[in-house]
């Protein structure tokens, strides 16, 4: 996906919260809608032409996904307004932050491309036509979101800036708990691996910004071995995961923890509390305690 952005922005402080909402219940995201600093979030959902895309304009209205995405971003202490965006892309499949107008674009197409190759009821490897819609949607907004907030924060990026919002999405992702955080990573797995069967390995795709989707599937396979191994040690198990890249792959979500702690965390509205799980904290900030 394209990213016009420039380096500096807390990704990672509005990506988790992104994912405390997508499991919320529809009376609990109500409230957490109106979280504090959500003033300066901006949501347009444009109705398309295409009417292919009707269902997916009213589904992800009705389940106020942007909105949800906004109560997220909005515990993080943003300086001016952020607008995201649901849109036709004249045929293109992308999602993409904007510095310029500090904006957050999600496609049609690109929803649509989601849908098209999510499976009918269960994939080879045991993903779901849930997890397969779900877990795609949630890790572009996370990323996209991490792009904004690197922007708007200006937190200091070390290395590629696509590699850090995958990163951050991917924290995210994890901070879910039991068969919930298993859900969004299968369906994000499923969506690179499907994309990685048919991306050209050539010298333009080693030339571009993002990694290529193979690479992708394995970093957010690693981060999540490394985060519980006994509950992605199927991941290793099935052959998912090379052993010997699981072999240091605590070793590598700790550093990405570590730096969510020092570059995220003094940006929140909310910080955790002594030993208190991220969503946790998360969660009472939405409720506004």
């Amino acid at each position: 996906m394209e990213v016009k952005s420039r380096a500096g922005g807390n990704i990672r402080a509005g990506l988790l919260a992104l994912v405390v909402t997508m499991s919320a219940t529809p009376s609990a995201m109500a409230k957490r809608a109106d979280a504090p600093g959500t003033g300066l979030i901006r949501v347009v959902y444009e109705a398309p032409k295409k009417a292919a895309y009707r269902e997916i304009y009213d589904s992800m209205r009705r389940q106020r996904v942007l909105e949800r995405v906004g109560a997220i971003v909005g515990l993080a202490r943003l300086p001016t307004r952020l607008t995201y965006r649901l849109k036709e892309c004249a045929g293109e499949l992308n999602a993409w932050y904007a510095p310029e107008n500090r904006s957050v674009t999600l496609c049609y197409e690109l929803v649509a491309s989601i849908h098209k190759v999510a499976p009918k009821t269960k994939s080879p490897a045991g993903v779901s036509h849930h997890d397969a819609l779900v877990g795609p949607v949630a890790q572009i907004l996370l990323h996209e979101s991490g792009h904004a907030l690197f922007d708007l924060l200006r937190v200091p990026i070390l290395g590629r800036e696509e590699d850090a919002a995958d990163q951050v999405a991917s924290y995210a992702l994890l901070q879910l708990g039991g068969t919930e955080a298993r859900a969004v990573v299968n369906g994000s797995a499923y969506f690179f691996a499907t994309t990685g069967k048919y991306e050209p390995v050539d010298k333009g795709g080693f030339a571009d910004v993002h990694g290529f989707s193979w690479q992708r599937f394995y970093n957010l396979a690693c981060l999540a071995y490394g985060s519980d191994e006994k509950r992605f040690g199927y991941l290793v198990a099935k052959g998912f995961l090379p052993k010997e890249r699981a072999e240091d792959c605590g070793e590598e979500y700790d550093q990405v923890a570590f730096a969510f702690d020092k570059l995220i965390v003094p940006h929140l509205r909310v910080r955790p509390g002594r030993g208190e799980r991220l969503r946790r904290a998360f969660e009472r900030a939405a409720r506004g305690r």
